[in-house]
């Protein structure tokens, strides 16, 4: 009976890493979009990712990271799936990276 209990602990673990990997994807995504805008900055988009994370919850300690050159924004989101089976700690973590809204002038543009 133990082993079957075990078992059933760890399918509903392995439920909750991959809800807690698609949250912090998302929550990436989400980040990416709105740092990535023309005038857009960082932190908008490491704002927008935590607070995704926080209404949608499934993710532990997490955290988010966000930087934006010139022609590039990415964000990180890193975090850990809650535990059910103990001593099996899950971490989580996605990057979303893309080029940055710019306006291109007419001569510049390729054809």
């Amino acid at each position: 009976m133990p082993v079957v209990l075990f078992m059933v602990l760890l399918a509903v673990q392995f439920g909750l890493h991959l809800h807690a990997a698609q949250v912090v994807e998302a929550a990436a995504q989400e980040g990416l979009q709105a740092a990535r805008g023309e005038v857009a900055t960082a932190a908008e988009g490491q704002t927008r990712a935590a607070g995704f994370i926080a209404s949608t919850g499934g993710v532990q300690s997490p955290a988010v990271t966000a930087t934006r050159s010139a022609d590039t924004a990415t964000v990180t989101v890193t975090g850990s799936a809650p535990q059910v089976v103990p001593g099996l700690a899950l971490q989580v973590s996605s990057v979303a990276s893309g080029p940055v809204e710019r306006f291109i002038p007419e001569p510049e543009r390729g054809t």
